[in-house]
């Protein structure tokens, strides 16, 4: 894929176009299953693009309100992961911790448990030690934790009657939804509506810019692997990252609730070479998607 992924937020929708009302009530607990596949690619010095790790997860999610709280359980179903870091992608591992609850009111995460089993999940899943010793970095349950915090926000910018196709960034700054500390949003667009579990699902995206300061995945899998770039091992000091993304949301307006999420992240990685000074640059692409079904029936593991 070619950058220029926020460019297409200059074509969003402008005409006028009927509202839709976004609500995030829930009279009972609403059971989800949630399946999740990441494909992550680097770009080698040929630029040809070579993808590396596969990551698919199934998960059980059960949705819930009690008061102006949104409650979210998740639990750990089935792994169905392949490729050069399947046991230890430090993104990619929360799928499967044991339980997950996350708690939020309005667009904002309140309250997050679960992500404090990190290190012993680290110790039931098989992998070499000095992946393991780069996982049990405290720093990284934080990164998990802000990304469990992001998916939230992401798939609860919108709120009350919004406009089916539209540019809706104004919007969204006047009613202070935008307020972010670590991502710059560059625009939100509506799309209209499509059918997805048989839901009416109103389509929007988010195109941003974000920093990333710790992409050891993206090294490892880039220089250490078999598809990588073994002229780079020397390059590991400040590992650094910036991506232009474009995260779509389809989501049931009558509940809150997604029907599915798909994030295509293109990213520019920095790496320094500590004895020489000299710094290097490679690229990444990333693919992420989540559907979520009603009353589906997670295939059994054989």
């Amino acid at each position: 894929m070619k950058y220029g992924i926020l460019a297409l937020a200059a074509f969003s929708f402008v005409a006028c176009s009927s509202e839709v009302e976004i609500n995030y009530k829930l009279s009972e607990t609403v059971p989800v299953e949630l399946y999740v596949e990441s494909i992550y690619s680097t770009f080698d010095l040929e630029e040809v693009e070579r993808v590396g790790t596969i990551v698919a997860d199934y998960v059980h999610l059960d949705y819930s309100q009690k008061g102006d709280t949104i409650e979210i359980r998740r639990s750990f179903e089935i792994d169905k992961s392949r490729g050069y870091l399947k046991n230890s992608h430090p993104a990619e591992l929360q799928w499967r911790l044991p339980e997950v609850e996350t708690k939020g009111v309005a667009e904002r995460v309140v309250s997050l448990k679960g992500f404090e089993t990190f290190d012993s999940l680290l110790y039931r899943i098989p992998m070499p030690q000095r992946w393991r010793d780069q996982l049990l970095n405290p720093d990284y349950v934080k990164h998990l934790e802000r990304q469990e915090k992001h998916r939230y926000e992401m798939t609860h910018l919108l709120t009350g009657p919004v406009p089916e196709k539209g540019n809706i960034t104004q919007l969204l700054k006047d009613r202070g939804r935008l307020n972010f500390a670590l991502i710059q949003v560059d625009s939100v667009v509506t799309s209209g509506f499509q059918t997805l579990d048989k839901r009416q699902c109103l389509n929007y995206t988010v195109y941003m810019k974000e920093t990333e300061s710790f992409p050891y995945y993206i090294w490892e899998q880039h220089v250490n692997s078999k598809i990588g770039t073994e002229k780079f091992q020397a390059y590991h000091k400040d590992l650094k990252a910036e991506y232009e993304t474009a995260y779509r949301v389809a989501i049931d307006p009558s509940n809150g609730i997604p029907c599915q999420e798909q994030e295509i992240k293109h990213g520019v990685h920095t790496m320094t070479n500590p004895k020489t000074g000299d710094v290097a640059t490679f690229r990444s692409s990333t693919g992420l998607e989540r559907l979520y079904t009603y009353g589906a029936t997670t295939p059994v593991e054989k």
